[in-house]
């Protein structure tokens, strides 16, 4: 395997990207125990530092682990390596949960415009089953998280596009902090419950268009709770992002 000398401006990044491809073509698997800091610096002939920015970007992207005396190692690559770093910046950045829900509007009324036409029969049953969760949840005290999620994501695999599926079980994990609190408002997971149903019927009777709006609909409230419960702290986003998120209210 050959380490080649970057030769872009920001080379940290140039090596991390480098070693991600090695990663992507198999020639780096994991358990494999990357070259020294030494070593890394003398084959790609820059300096420690920039050697030590590049490890720690991978790191923080979950590809390598380093432990401390012993080396960086090659990581198996999972969606949880991805979302966990996704979360913290989630966590602190109010301006990205912004725009997280945007995103998920665009994609969520999308995958159910597609659900209505290419779910089979198994996945209408399971899309039904996670209705069926969230009023069992809720019957016994609890909010409905659990089966709201699944529902979405049902919808999703329903699709029939395994990024869809994917971007969701990523937006799930991103926003579940502020979906619980959401879903804990008095009544809210009732109506949560209700407007899973309608989109539910839509999708099983085939109309696309119906589907789509009311997906919309249902995403457009679930906005409007978010908004009202995370992110209305004006001093940390940035001026007229709020009402850039709000015009449809």
């Amino acid at each position: 395997m050959e380490f080649v000398p970057p030769k872009k401006t920001r080379l940290y990044h140039e090596i991390v990207t480098q070693i991600q491809n090695l990663i992507k073509q198999g020639l780096l698997k994991p358990g494999d125990k990357l070259p020294s800091e030494r070593e890394l610096t003398e084959k790609l002939k820059v300096s420690r530092t920039t050697v030590r920015e590049a490890l720690r970007v991978l790191e923080i992207l979950g590809y390598i682990d380093i432990k401390a005396g012993e080396g960086a190692f090659i990581k198996e690559v999972t969606i949880e390596n991805i979302i966990e770093p996704l979360k913290a910046a989630f966590s602190v950045e109010k301006k990205l949960i912004l725009d997280l829900i945007d995103v998920r509007e665009v994609i969520e009324v999308e995958t159910a415009r597609r659900a209505a036409v290419n779910a089979s029969e198994s996945d209408l049953k399971d899309i039904e089953n996670t209705i069926l969760e969230g009023i069992k949840d809720t019957e016994e005290g609890g909010i409905g998280l659990s089966g709201d999620d699944s529902f979405h994501l049902s919808i999703a695999r329903a699709s029939k596009n395994q990024v869809f599926e994917l971007i969701m079980i990523l937006i799930g994990d991103l926003l579940t902090k502020c979906k619980e609190a959401t879903l804990k408002i008095p009544g809210q997971p009732l109506k949560t419950i209700n407007d899973h149903k309608k989109i539910y019927q839509a999708i099983k009777e085939r109309n696309l268009k119906k589907s789509a709006s009311l997906m919309k609909k249902h995403l457009s409230k679930a906005k409007k709770n978010i908004l009202s419960h995370f992110v209305c702290d004006k001093e940390n986003i940035e001026d007229g992002a709020i009402d850039a998120y709000s015009d449809d209210f």
